[in-house]
């Protein structure tokens, strides 16, 4: 399998044990904007296909273009052709999640990652995770606490 990757960003996110992929409750600030990880992924798809399916027109031509889906789909080199079955693209910008459970918002980044299948590009998978700034600890005494409480 052949797979095409397009990277936009000029920072590198240290892929350390910190990945929390998002469930489709949790709450992501970007900027002044808040989604649902569920409608984030939802208007990422939507946006992605329907770049897309634009056509590109030749500037000396009067025929009709293809899709930019169709572009990428074959590459040509001389004599060679090679169809792409998935391309990936993937997308890291800075935010805030607020999980479910959690204490409140969390400074980090999110990975968003498509991958468009050639095959069925209505099949199109989304991938979110969140990268903390700062990790996650977790006291076993809190448990302890939340005991005491609740038998109070």
């Amino acid at each position: 399998m052949v797979v095409a990757q397009y990277k936009l960003t000029s920072f590198d996110i240290d892929m350390s044990d910190k990945i929390i992929p998002l469930d489709c409750d949790d709450v992501v600030l970007l900027g002044n904007d808040t989604f649902k990880a569920s409608r984030l992924k939802e208007l990422v798809d939507k946006q992605i296909r329907q770049r897309l399916h634009r056509c590109v027109y030749e500037s000396n031509s009067l025929e009709p273009g293809i899709s930019i889906f169709e572009l990428f789909n074959l590459i040509s080199l001389s004599e060679h052709h090679i169809k792409l079955r998935e391309i990936q693209y993937k997308y890291v910008i800075n935010c805030q999640v607020l999980r479910i459970g959690s204490q409140g918002w969390q400074k980090g980044k999110l990975n968003i990652e498509v991958c468009i299948l050639s095959l069925d590009p209505n099949l199109n998978q989304i991938y979110l995770e969140f990268y903390p700034e700062e990790a996650i600890e977790y006291d076993p005494i809190f448990d302890d606490i939340c005991k005491i409480i609740a038998e109070n």
